[in-house]
């Protein structure tokens, strides 16, 4: 019928398969008594030549609490980033004791320059501690 609508036609191409003829194997070289020569083996080695690769896993490690007691001077600890085992490095910066202490003794009458003593004596500075190796900030003691 007309109506119907037609099917395209694709061609198909049937393959056959050849099976391809390998070369036969050539007999290895006589030798001077007539019998077959063949290659002498590898060395014998005492060791083995295969490596098995384990899989490396990773796991995290759960964070370090640092425990001590932090004061001004340079403590020992287990440092968090690093882990490993420190003395603290110290590093001194200003904190609200010294302002507070330089605005009241200029308060009190020492204007003409004592009042900026307590900005240049670490007692009255706040100490960071840091580890010697990466550097890392580990506590903050503050004076007020």
């Amino acid at each position: 019928m007309a109506a119907e609508k037609q099917r395209p036609q694709v061609p198909v191409v049937m393959y056959e398969p050849h099976p391809e003829r390998y070369p036969e194997p050539s007999a290895p070289p006589l030798g001077q008594d007539g019998s077959y020569e063949y290659p002498s083996p590898p060395p014998y080695s005492y060791r083995e030549t295969t490596i098995v690769e384990e899989p490396v896993y990773l796991v995290p490690q759960p964070p370090i609490i640092v425990a001590g007691i932090f004061s001004s001077k340079p403590t020992s600890t287990i440092c968090p980033s690093c882990r490993q085992h420190i003395t603290t490095q110290v590093t001194y910066r200003l904190g609200k004791l010294s302002y507070l202490l330089c605005t009241s003794l200029c308060m009190v009458g020492c204007c003409f320059g004592c009042c900026f003593v307590p900005l240049f004596i670490k007692i009255f500075k706040d100490a960071d501690h840091y580890c010697p190796y990466c550097q890392f900030h580990i506590y903050r003691y503050k004076r007020l």
